[in-house]
């Protein structure tokens, strides 16, 4: 039986970043379904372009695909003070010690391999978005900053 986010303030927002949109539907919808507000994107430029929109409380990557990669993705993210503090998690097939060990190298805060199963993927995430919760309001806070030393 799958429950609502346990969080009581506004719902938590969380981007699907794979190129097989089987999957993307399939666990944007469960996600959706116990009350989470879902972004999907294709790629990585779509990504960026989503994050930039309305940053998300927590990005799950693939890291294998087309064009710009997962990896690359999450160097770009995490280089940025904006975009810096967005937990990014690796949902990825690609599961082995070693693509483990690169991924959480490279800026990963977590890694989710694939196939899951869809009640336990509910669960997992539930426990990552509390464990890897950015502090509220942290992007404001380092974007006055980013003015602030911008202006001086």
């Amino acid at each position: 039986m799958t429950t609502k986010p346990k969080s009581k303030t506004a719902k938590k927002k969380i981007l699907i970043v794979d190129d097989d949109l089987q999957v993307l539907e399939i666990f944007s919808a469960l996600l959706r379904e116990v009350g989470y507000e879902v972004e999907s994107a294709e790629n990585a430029l779509a990504a960026v372009a989503a994050i930039v929109q309305a940053a998300p409380d927590m990005i799950l990557a693939d890291i294998r695909m087309p064009i710009v990669g997962g990896m690359d993705l999450v160097r770009e993210l995490k280089s940025h003070i904006d975009s810096r503090p967005i937990p990014v998690v690796a949902f990825t097939g690609y599961d082995s010690p070693e693509m483990r060990e690169m991924a959480l190298k490279v800026g990963y805060d977590d890694y989710l391999p694939k196939p899951v199963d869809p009640g336990l993927f509910l669960d997992q995430v539930e426990e990552l978005m509390h464990r890897l919760k950015r502090a509220p309001g942290r992007m404001n806070k380092t974007k006055a900053r980013s003015r602030r030393r911008s202006a001086a």
